[in-house]
């Protein structure tokens, strides 16, 4: 092959430059580039052999050849020198020692006093076997392999690919004839590889990017954690907002908020600066100090609790990785506050036990003083009174010892519809006429074994709360039910027994409770009422009753909407067991449900259990991203079910909403409190599907057949 003449003159050079440069910018890929820039160096100097080696760990192999034997490229692929057992030699400093001349340009041992080296750190002969012959391996800087010149080449010349002082590989020009190589020639080609090893520097360093830019874009999609990259909004001088300018996947399954980029935080999430500013000044601490953070924090506006590490981002902006931990927190608290239970309740115990052979002692001789005083005595007044308070006092100690499970029960296989009914006449007498009771039984209720008159104390109890609840008068509700406590059911209330159970719902419209409030509810003394209007033992009295029977007490309230307290009791087994089992719920369907619950868990678990039998189920996590599904979604859809209360829009508007555009559907509502108690605020109409929390899985699938079957 004879060498393109145009790289014989200045001008037609600098024709071939462009032609590189041309190669260079519109290669696509390192591997498009060499095979390219090798066929461009043959036709250019005409050489039957040309090769490029890259660095590739400690060595140099051939990344793209053209020319040459196989069996020689092969054998000279590695340059890194050997030992005997297999290792490759280092020298001091621990470089790998590489062999031959194209070691030495590789290494940059090379003397340009002498005629085939360059001052550039280049190698060029034209005729190789006079080299070897008027030279020696310290002349050529290194002891030789001679390979190029076994194999017939006679004009070699090697040219580093250098950037930035370093030398990441090079190209190799061979031909067996002579003469093919001059200093002009070669320093033409030197030009000319290194526009070359600045195009190779580019190209790695933009391969190294992308590559870079994948991994984070795969650990930014795939991470568990929720990211979220913002910027601070701050105005006269306080943190009053912020931006989100990029969130992960992950951020939306662990907050349920979705098309957040590009807005306010304050926009999202109306509220949030006034109920969490602390959530303000984290953030704002850090985007400005540059210092991280680590914290666990209560949104409250999202009633989530998170695990954030927050980090500064540059001036003013922040990235927060979070992780949704509210269930975790709940079990921490859950078991924090039975830890607290059972000491107040050994505590109680005890002093119960203490207290009563205090109050023996007390009784008996106030007893044995009335029955020896006459009754003209004027001190046998003084002495009823002492025996009065000692009654009291017994009365007292009895409650203690109920809530410490310490109190000797006589329990019976009995009926709680008769026992309801049985003091249907006294509750009304006790809650007077401006308060509506209703007692809803249902039919074939299983029966309980429980102590009678344990079971009257807990209902007693409840519904004087529920009475103190309602000054201003309401409805309060008393219901029964068969249910099955299921292994979901279990798992979302710690504490619980799987298996068939009875329900005792007490419900009423009152004022309802805080959740602070709440989280003392069964403590012994506690009580919101007036000084002098309560023990405090009345609620862990029935804490106490319902655990000692193995029963399970669940208590739902909001302020100014009421409360519902749930008691769950084991039905009783064996010959007294004298109603059918629960019908099993209908295995399948295939209708396609609506479900809109803005509680994650209770949405994911609905969405869960009808899946698993069939349904095709469209999970909304508020009224508004229901409408989005439903008007994105072509089918018709069967039924709806909703929670009745949810922030932005209430479960009755999003019926009436999704009625007009999906006609024929049917709704079922789903709340916390009683079907009862909701009817009486005017939240829901009479008569409407209605399933009240908590529900298990078996209560969740019979209705939802129901309402579709209706």
């Amino acid at each position: 092959m004879e060498p393109n003449p145009l790289w014989e003159k200045e001008a037609e050079a600098r024709e071939a430059t462009i032609e590189l440069l041309r190669l260079c910018n519109k290669a696509g890929s390192l591997t498009e580039l060499m095979r390219d820039l090798v066929l461009f160096f043959q036709r250019l100097t005409g050489c039957e052999a040309v090769g490029v080696r890259l660095r590739e760990g400690d060595d140099f192999p051939y990344y793209e050849t053209r020319g040459f034997p196989e069996e020689f490229v092969l054998a000279e692929n590695r340059l890194c020198a050997i030992d005997p057992s297999g290792e490759t030699v280092r020298d001091d400093a621990g470089h790998p020692a590489l062999d031959c001349m194209c070691g030495n340009i590789l290494c940059a041992r090379v003397d340009p006093s002498k005629p085939f080296f360059t001052a550039r750190g280049s190698f060029w002969s034209s005729c190789t076997t006079d080299l070897l012959a008027s030279t020696t391996d310290a002349d050529r800087q290194a002891k030789t392999r001679n390979r190029c010149n076994g194999e017939g080449y006679e004009s070699v010349a090697l040219v580093p690919l250098r950037s930035q002082m370093e030398r990441f590989g090079l190209f190799q020009f061979n031909d067996r004839r002579r003469g093919r190589f001059t200093a002009e020639r070669v320093a033409l080609l030197e030009d000319l590889v290194d526009h070359v090893a600045i195009a190779l520097a580019k190209l790695r360093t933009d391969e190294a990017l992308r590559l870079s830019e994948e991994r984070y874009r795969s650990l930014f999609e795939n991470m568990l954690e929720g990211y979220a990259y913002c910027k601070m909004v701050v105005e006269n001088g306080e943190f009053r907002d912020f931006v989100y300018l990029d969130v992960n996947p992950a951020f939306e399954r662990l907050t349920g908020l979705a098309g957040v980029v590009g807005k306010r935080v304050t926009d999202v999430i109306p509220g949030i600066r006034e109920s969490d500013p602390e959530l303000f000044e984290l953030y704002g601490r850090v985007a400005f100090s540059g210092r991280p953070e680590r914290v666990e924090i209560h949104v409250e506006a999202m009633k989530i609790w998170f695990s954030v590490s927050v980090y500064c981002a540059g001036e003013g902006l922040f990235v927060a990785v979070f992780d949704n931990v509210t269930e975790r927190r709940k079990l921490e608290d859950q078991f924090r506050q039975s830890q607290k239970m059972e000491a107040v309740g050994r505590l109680a115990g005890g002093v119960a036990h203490d207290f009563n052979n205090l109050l023996t002692v007390i009784n008996g001789y106030s007893e044995l003083l009335l029955r020896q005083l006459g009754e003209d005595s004027p001190l046998r007044k003084e002495v009823d009174e002492i025996r009065k308070a000692g009654d009291r006092a017994s009365m007292l100690t009895r409650q203690l010892l109920i809530f410490s499970r310490r109190q000797v029960l006589q329990p019976k296989v009995l009926d709680l519809n008769a026992t309801v009914s049985g003091m249907a006449t006294m509750l009304r007498r006790l809650i007077g006429e401006d308060i509506d009771l209703r007692i809803v039984p249902e039919e074939g209720l299983g029966r309980v074994k429980a102590d009678p008159g344990q079971v009257e104390q807990i209902i007693l109890n409840l519904v004087v709360n529920a009475r103190d609840a309602m000054p201003g008068g309401g409805r309060l509700s008393i219901g029964t039910s068969n249910t099955l406590l299921d292994g979901t059911f279990s798992s979302m209330h710690p504490y619980t027994v799987t298996g068939p159970h009875v329900l005792l719902a007490v419900s009423d419209t009152g004022v309802g409770m805080s959740e602070d409030t709440q989280s003392h509810l069964f403590e012994p003394f506690f009580t919101t009422k007036e000084r002098g209007k309560g023990t405090g033992l009345g609620l862990c009295t029935v804490y106490g009753i319902v655990k000692q029977s193995q029963g399970y007490i669940h208590v739902y309230s909001e302020l100014g909407k009421g409360t519902s307290v749930k008691i769950y009791l084991p039905r009783a087994g064996g010959e007294d067991e004298t109603v059918p089992p629960v019908p099993v719920p209908a295995p399948h369907g295939t209708e396609t449900v609506l479900v809109a619950e803005d509680d994650a868990q209770i949405r994911d678990f609905v969405t869960r259990v009808l899946s698993a039998k069939g349904y095709r189920v469209l999970p909304a996590s508020d009224g508004f991203d229901a409408l989005r599904l439903c008007g994105e979604y072509a089918d018709p859809v069967d039924l709806l079910v909703t929670d009745v209360v949810m922030p932005r829009m209430g479960g009755r508007e999003l019926a009436s909403r999704v009625e007009t555009a999906k006609p024929g559907i049917r709704v079922l509502f789903v709340s916390g409190y009683t079907e009862d108690a909701i009817s009486h605020h005017g939240i829901l109409e009479a008569g409407l599907e209605f399933l009240q929390k908590p529900f298990t899985t078996d209560d969740l699938l019979r209705k939802v057949r129901k309402v579709l079957d209706r």
